[in-house]
Formats: C-alpha cells, sequence, structure tokens
C-alpha cells in the first residue's frame, strides 16, 4: 500500500502529464489556425515560386550579369509552359532602391527551363526584381526578388511628388491626368495624352510596342505594391469585365485605349496611400521611349485596417547575398 506521500507525488506527476498533453493540443491547433490565415507558424506553400540565380553569384556594377529564373510548382516540378503575355512569356522589371533606375527587358526559355537573361548594372547598391509571368492554367504571378551590386554606389535621390504632369521626353510631350483625385482603394483612370514636342499636336505616329500602344509599371516607395499595366481595346475590356485580384499585389492593372494611339489609359487602384512612381513607355521611330512620373496618393475611406497588409508582393521578397 502506497503512504500519502507517495499518492501525492503520483498525482503531481499525472497532472503535469495531462498539462503537457493540452499545450502540445493546443499548440497543434495554433499551428494549424496560422496556416489557415497565413500565419508565421507553416505558410501555405505558393501555386508557384521563382529559383534566382546570377552569374557571377557576385554582381558587380558596370559588368555583364546573367540573371536566371527558374519557375516551378508547388511539387517542384520545373514550369516551362508560360503564357504569352504581351508578346513574352515574361517581364522583367529592374528597378533601384530609390526608383531612380528602371528597366523593363524579358528574359528568353533555355532548353533546361530556365528563363535569362544579361544585364549590366550601372551602379553598386540594392536593386529590386519583378519577375511578371502567367504559368499555364493559372493565374498571373510576380515574384519580387532583392538583389545586392558590388561597386560604388551614387548619391541616392529623393523621391518628390510632380507638381507638373506634363513631361518632355525624346521629342513627345507626354501629359498625365486621372478622372479622379488620387486616393488609395478606390479605381480610377490614369489618361496619357502624349503629343509631339515641337508642333504640340496629337503624336499619331507612335507604334506598337510589344503588341500595345503603351506600358505602364507603377511601383511604391517602398518597393512593396507593384501594378504592371498594358492597354486592352474597348472590346477587351467590355469582354473581360475588368479582373479581378487577390487582396494584394496587384499585378496587372486593367487599362484600356482610348479614341487613338496618342491618348492611352490605365484603369487601376492603388492599395495603400503614399508616393508612387509610375512609369509610361511608348514606341516612336522604333525606339521605346521611357517618361516617368511621381505620384502623392492620399489614404482613401476605410483603408485604414488593410492598409498594413496591401500591395505587397504575392510571393514576398527573396534576398540574395
Amino acid at each position: 500500500m502506497f503512504d500519502k506521500s507517495t499518492s501525492l507525488a503520483a498525482v503531481i506527476i499525472f497532472a503535469i502529464i495531462a498539462l503537457a498533453a493540452g499545450c502540445a493540443s493546443h499548440e497543434n491547433a495554433a499551428t494549424k489556425s496560422a496556416e489557415s490565415h497565413g500565419g508565421t507558424h507553416a505558410a501555405t506553400p505558393a501555386a508557384f515560386r521563382v529559383e534566382f540565380a546570377a552569374n557571377p553569384v557576385t554582381i558587380k556594377a558596370g559588368e555583364p550579369a546573367m540573371l536566371s529564373f527558374t519557375v516551378k510548382d508547388a511539387q517542384g516540378a520545373i514550369a516551362r509552359d508560360l503564357q504569352i503575355v504581351h508578346e513574352k512569356p515574361m517581364h522583367l522589371l529592374i528597378v533601384s532602391s530609390d526608383l531612380a533606375e528602371f528597366n523593363h527587358v524579358h528574359p528568353t526559355l533555355q532548353s533546361d527551363g530556365t528563363f535569362k537573361v544579361t544585364h549590366i548594372f550601372p551602379n553598386g547598391g540594392d536593386y529590386t526584381l519583378y519577375a511578371d509571368f502567367t504559368p499555364a492554367n493559372s493565374s498571373q504571378t510576380v515574384e519580387q526578388i532583392a538583389v545586392k551590386v558590388n561597386g560604388n554606389e551614387r548619391v541616392k535621390q529623393p523621391l518628390v511628388a510632380d507638381a507638373n504632369l506634363t513631361k518632355s521626353v525624346d521629342g513627345l510631350n507626354v501629359t498625365l491626368e486621372s478622372d479622379k483625385p488620387l486616393k488609395s482603394g478606390g479605381e480610377l483612370m490614369l489618361n496619357f495624352k502624349v503629343a509631339d514636342a515641337k508642333t504640340g499636336q496629337p503624336a499619331m505616329d507612335l507604334q506598337k510596342y510589344l503588341g500595345e500602344y503603351a506600358h505602364f509599371v507603377i511601383i511604391s516607395a517602398d518597393l512593396k505594391d507593384f501594378l504592371h499595366a498594358h492597354p486592352m481595346s474597348q472590346i477587351e475590356h467590355g469582354a473581360a469585365g475588368g479582373h479581378q485580384h487577390a487582396e494584394g499585389t496587384k499585378p496587372h492593372a486593367d487599362a484600356m485605349t482610348m479614341a487613338s494611339p496618342s491618348s492611352v489609359a490605365a484603369h487601376t487602384t492603388f492599395p495603400q496611400a503614399g508616393l508612387y512612381k509610375v512609369w509610361a513607355q511608348f514606341q516612336r521611330a522604333d525606339k521605346v521611349i521611357t517618361v516617368s512620373f511621381v505620384l502623392d496618393v492620399a489614404s482613401g475611406e476605410g483603408m485604414a485596417a488593410s492598409a498594413g497588409n496591401a500591395g505587397h508582393s504575392q510571393h514576398g521578397e527573396k534576398q540574395k547575398h
């Protein structure tokens, strides 16, 4: 027969075991809840992801670097058959941390299933790559990748909202007008009127670039919000009824052309308040002309609760080096 001290010890041991089991059960439940709500315990794997590599591994300013992108599905298989979107399977946007440098290039498919492009970074410092692609039978994806470039860094340029929204670049005068006040959360139309800088007349000789009269890229000052807009015809826009995207980054803003190639528009939504840089690209006389604007977007009604999560790239950021 056990004495009282033995019985008390047994009760304590049993209580400890029960408490540990309860904690384990609670932890499992918390983990499952975090998984279902996108928490940090165990994130749901993305449908598609990009494996990035550079050759040489250490990128140096002023020297060619081969940038390689391998798209893989959730099972790790290489996704080769990307949809052709505006004449290319992948659009790569390269910007410096202060958004002063901008490049729009197109990696090409290799025999091993990777997409590669050679690029020369003019300066040292931090850059962000946005790989924009659409896998077969899937939705569009934007992968955000941070890279560090060795070499002399230039003085960073402060991002300041433009007081004048008419810019003159390479013989074109481009004027940006919004059909509504610039506020976050609401749909609005950014209208671009393109005129010949010498005559002031509408530039009716614009050529199609990648199948359209203009392309638009919009990135927030903190690099988290990315929108890649292409004009659509009014017929296409009406048939699509406007594209709907999941909460977060809106990779392609809905857009449609106006009556003439000298007047194009992008239909979009700014996810949060703050400064955004807009690049509009046109082609004339076989030359691609890039015109940039900096917009100050005010806070829209009802955006306070979601502003902290809105506009982030779908798969977050991959840090290199």
